[in-house]
């Protein structure tokens, strides 16, 4: 019930700048979660394919370390299997110092032409006390990573 003596308010008014500020969060948090997940499967990609060529080296180089050629041998490329026999690589790595331990330096996968390839390198530290940055060139064969080139 209005009083008789009552003066009657205006309307309130809008604030647009309250509506605009809320919509402008809405849109920023949306974004950098776009962002964040774009990321998230950027690196999964990445890692996806970079992991298979790292682990092949890491196989091969462990062989190494625990003395059995035989299975390096076997993860070498067909193209390097084809210039040294299984004893040529058994006596060029038994001439080789030993390789004490390993870290990874780096890895990079590339297809070109439908060829795919990678460089895997690694720190080998030697029974010397040596130091060696090292990158073994990969081929993909059959599904599988090989070592190729100059292994070692």
């Amino acid at each position: 019930m209005a009083y008789p003596y009552e003066v009657p308010q205006p309307p309130r008014q809008q604030r647009p700048w309250k509506t605009i500020l809320i919509v402008l969060g809405v849109v920023l948090v949306l974004c950098c979660g776009g962002l964040v997940f774009g990321g998230y499967q950027l690196f999964k990609g990445v890692k996806n394919a970079t992991e298979p060529a790292r682990t092949a080296a890491d196989t091969f180089v462990t062989h190494l370390e625990d003395g059995n050629a035989d299975a390096a041998y076997a993860l070498l490329c067909e193209a390097t299997q084809a210039k040294f026999t299984s004893a040529a690589f058994r006596d060029g790595v038994a001439s080789q110092p030993k390789i004490r331990s390993h870290s990874f330096s780096g890895v990079n996968v590339m297809n070109n032409n439908g060829r795919t390839t990678a460089t895997v390198t690694l720190v080998l530290t030697l029974d010397t006390g040596f130091t060696d940055r090292h990158a073994f060139p990969l081929v993909k064969e059959g599904g599988e990573w090989k070592v190729c080139g100059q292994p070692y």
